[in-house]
C-alpha cells in the first residue's frame, strides 16, 4: 500500500534571495508537474448552470433582504440577521455585467442591487462601509467583525476596487463614490504605515485586532489590493499622487517573501498591480515581487487528485485554498483568482512573466473550468452537505454555490451557501465562450485567450499558456438550424495534423489543442 508518493525537484546553485526562491519554486513545480499523472478534464455545460443560477437568484427569497425599502443580496442563503455588505452586492454585480455585456441581456436583479449601492455612503466618515450603516446598529457581535464600526482591513478595498472598475467602464455613480472614498483610504494606509491589521475601528483608527495569529502579522496582501487601487485612481483622474501612493505600497511588499498570503484573492489583484507597475517603470523589483506573489499563490494549492470519500464526487485537482490555515477551497477567493490569472496572463504578452508561471496560470484557469460547477449543490449527492451550516441554510437544489469544498473527509457547505459567490458562472463563460453573430453555434475554450477578432466569416484568437500542453476547443450548436461548413486551422502543426483527420460537421466538436498559439477558424453557409 502506497501511503505518500513524493516528487523531488534539487537544484545545483542556492538562491540569493528570496526573489530567486520565488523563481527557484516556480521552476521547480513547473518541472515536477511535467511529469506528474493529471486527470482529464471534461466539458462542463455552464451556458445550463447559469441559466438555473439567473432564475435562482432572482426568484429565490432566501437570496434577498429588505430594508428601509431597498432590496439587498444576503451574504448567505437565508442569513437575514446579518446587515447587507457592499462587498456582497458589488461581489454579484460585477461579473452580472460582465455576463450582461456578453449576451446583451438585461437582468432585472442586476438592477435591483445597482440601485442600492449609494446606500452604503457614510456622510460623517466620508467613506462607503463594509456594513449598510442604515442599520449597522443590527450587528450582534457574534463574530469579531460583527461589531458597528469594524472593519475587516482587505474589505474597505475590495468594494473600491469594484467600484474603480465600473468607474472605468463609464459608470458615474460608481466613480463619484469611488473618488469620495479615496482620501479616506489613503488615510488609513498611512495611519498604518503600509502594514494593516486584522481589525481596526473606522472612527479612530484604533487596532481591535493586530494579527491573525500571534506573531503572524497582520493582513500583509491588503498593501497589494491597496496598489490596485491606486492604480485605478491614477487612471481615473491623471493625478500623479495615486501612482506615487501605489509605488510606496508596493515597496512594502517586497519584505515579506513566502508569508506575504492572508487571502488568495488579495494576493491576485497584487501580481496585476506589480506587473502594472513594472510595465509603466521597467524597474526589476516590481517583475520580481510579482513573481514573487504567484509563488506564493502556488505554494497554497493542492495540485493532486482526491478519490476517497466524499472526494470521489467532484474533481479536486488544482484547487486554490483560499487562506493559509484554510482546510477547504472557497467558491468567492477562486473565481477571482480565476479571473484575475486571465488578466494576469494578457499582460504578461508584453512582459517577461516566467515561463513557469504562464504554464501553471494557464493550467490552474483549466482544471478550475473543470471543477468549479461542483460548488453547486445540484451536482453534489446530498448525504455530501453539511446539515448545520455556520451561516444560513443549504438548499441542495439551489443554483447558488457552496462557499466551501472540503476534502474527502470532511462534508462540505459548512460554512454556508454563498449568495456572493452567484457569480461563479457568469464570470466563466464570457471568458470561455465566444459568440459567433448570425451564426447558430459558439466556440469554447478552456485556456485563457486574447486578441479575439471575427471578421468575414472568421473568428482568430490567441491561445495563451505554454505550448507543451493542450486544452479543449468546442464548437457547440446553439441553435435547431444547419450548420455552415467549418474549417479550423492551428498555428501548432500537431495539431493542424489532427484536425485534418476531423469530420468538422460533428456537433458538437471537440478536439485538445496546445497552448501559445494562434487559431482560426472559417464558416461558409
Amino acid at each position: 500500500m502506497v501511503i505518500a508518493d513524493a516528487y523531488v525537484c534539487f537544484n545545483e546553485t542556492s538562491p540569493a534571495n528570496q526573489f530567486e526562491i520565488a523563481i527557484g519554486f516556480m521552476d521547480g513545480l513547473a518541472n515536477i508537474y511535467r511529469v506528474l499523472p493529471k486527470p482529464e478534464t471534461v466539458y462542463r455545460d455552464y451556458k445550463s448552470a447559469i441559466k438555473s443560477s439567473i432564475h435562482d437568484i432572482e426568484h429565490n427569497k432566501g437570496c434577498w433582504s429588505l430594508h428601509k425599502g431597498c432590496s439587498y443580496l444576503n451574504a448567505y442563503v437565508c442569513d437575514y440577521a446579518t446587515p447587507p455588505e457592499i462587498m456582497v452586492q458589488l461581489a454579484v454585480l460585477l461579473p452580472v455585467w460582465d455576463y450582461q455585456d456578453w449576451s446583451g441581456e438585461q437582468l432585472v436583479f442586476a438592477n435591483q442591487i445597482y440601485d442600492n449601492i449609494q446606500t452604503f455612503w457614510n456622510e460623517e466618515l466620508h467613506t462607503i462601509k463594509r456594513w449598510l450603516p442604515a442599520v449597522e446598529d443590527q450587528l450582534d457581535g457574534s463574530e469579531e467583525q460583527k461589531v458597528p464600526d469594524t472593519m475587516d482591513a482587505w474589505y474597505l478595498h475590495h468594494p473600491l476596487l469594484n467600484l474603480a472598475r465600473m468607474a472605468l467602464a463609464g459608470d458615474e455613480m460608481a466613480k463619484d463614490l469611488f473618488l469620495k472614498s479615496i482620501d479616506y483610504a489613503i488615510k488609513v494606509a498611512h495611519h498604518f504605515n503600509y502594514k494593516w491589521p486584522v481589525f481596526y475601528n473606522m472612527r479612530t483608527l484604533e487596532t481591535i485586532k493586530a494579527e491573525t495569529k500571534p506573531g503572524a502579522g497582520g493582513e500583509k496582501d491588503v498593501a497589494g489590493v491597496y496598489v490596485q487601487i491606486m492604480l485605478q485612481a491614477w487612471d481615473l483622474t491623471g493625478n500623479r499622487k495615486f501612482y506615487e501612493e501605489a509605488e510606496t505600497a508596493a515597496q512594502s511588499l517586497k519584505q515579506f517573501g513566502f508569508d506575504v498570503f492572508y487571502q488568495a484573492n488579495n494576493v491576485a489583484f497584487a501580481t496585476k498591480a506589480t506587473l502594472r507597475l513594472y510595465k509603466e517603470t521597467g524597474k526589476q523589483i516590481y517583475l520580481d515581487i510579482c513573481n514573487m506573489l504567484i509563488a506564493n499563490m502556488f505554494k497554497n494549492m493542492a495540485i493532486w487528485e482526491c478519490d476517497y470519500g466524499y472526494g470521489k464526487n467532484f474533481p479536486l485537482f488544482f484547487g486554490l485554498f483560499p487562506l493559509n490555515d484554510a482546510p477547504y477551497m472557497a467558491v468567492y477567493e477562486e473565481q477571482e483568482c480565476f479571473a484575475a490569472f486571465q488578466d494576469l496572463l494578457v499582460m504578461a504578452e508584453q512582459a517577461p512573466l516566467s515561463e513557469s508561471a504562464k504554464l501553471l496560470l494557464a493550467e490552474y484557469v483549466k482544471y478550475f473550468i473543470n471543477r468549479a460547477i461542483f460548488y453547486y449543490p445540484p451536482m453534489l449527492p446530498n448525504e455530501m452537505l453539511a446539515e448545520e451550516p455556520t451561516t444560513g441554510e443549504i438548499d441542495p437544489k439551489l443554483w447558488i454555490a457552496l462557499e466551501d469544498i472540503h476534502d474527502g473527509w470532511e462534508k462540505s457547505g459548512s460554512v454556508g451557501q454563498e449568495v456572493y459567490g452567484a457569480g461563479l458562472a457568469f464570470g466563466i463563460v464570457p471568458r470561455h465562450y465566444i459568440i459567433i453573430p448570425g451564426q447558430p453555434f459558439m466556440v469554447f475554450i478552456d485556456y485563457p485567450t486574447s486578441g479575439k477578432v471575427i471578421k468575414d466569416n472568421t473568428l482568430s484568437i490567441t491561445v495563451l499558456g505554454n505550448g507543451q500542453f493542450t486544452c479543449r476547443l468546442c464548437v457547440i450548436k446553439t441553435e435547431d438550424k444547419d450548420m455552415p461548413d467549418i474549417s479550423v486551422l492551428a498555428g501548432n502543426k500537431h495539431d493542424q495534423e489532427l484536425l485534418d483527420k476531423m469530420d468538422m460537421r460533428q456537433m458538437p466538436l471537440e478536439v485538445n489543442v496546445h497552448g501559445d498559439q494562434t487559431i482560426i477558424i472559417r464558416w461558409a453557409n
